[in-house]
């Protein structure tokens, strides 16, 4: 197949830059990703509109605590998912980097506390560290 780039006109930047980073996640390209798109609405005649990508936002402003499971199961019901915290948010010692990959971003200004195994992952979540991070 030969490697020829193709300019697409008015490709709306937010939904591609999320495409970029659910290819990432999936240690996939974008072309890869893009290419299924295209495969399943020419197979399926589906319909597929920009708020299949939209991520779920949860908000928590008190004390809480996420397993893996817990984790494992707001990715199942939601689809890609953001936290949002400005209280105290406890990642349980079962949260690993596959837990991790189900969580899109993390918006902390307030504490965050991460097992110690993930550390890293958790700060490449969070971005700009506005509240606190504490690995335990």
């Amino acid at each position: 197949m030969a490697n020829n780039a193709v300019l697409i006109r008015g490709l709306d930047r937010s939904l591609y830059n999320k495409i970029v980073g659910r290819a990432k996640e999936q240690g996939k390209n974008v072309a890869e990703l893009v290419n299924e798109a295209m495969r399943a609405y020419l197979n399926e005649g589906s319909v597929i509109t920009p708020n299949v990508l939209e991520t779920k936002k949860l908000v928590f402003t008190g004390s809480v605590s996420l397993s893996k499971s817990d984790i494992f199961g707001l990715h199942e019901e939601l689809g890609p998912f953001q936290l949002e915290n400005s209280g105290l948010l406890t990642l349980d010692k079962d949260v690993d980097k596959e837990a991790f990959h189900r969580i899109e971003r993390i918006h902390n200004t307030g504490k965050l506390r991460v097992p110690s195994q993930v550390h890293h992952l958790a700060l490449l979540k969070v971005g700009h560290v506005h509240g606190e991070v504490e690995k335990y």
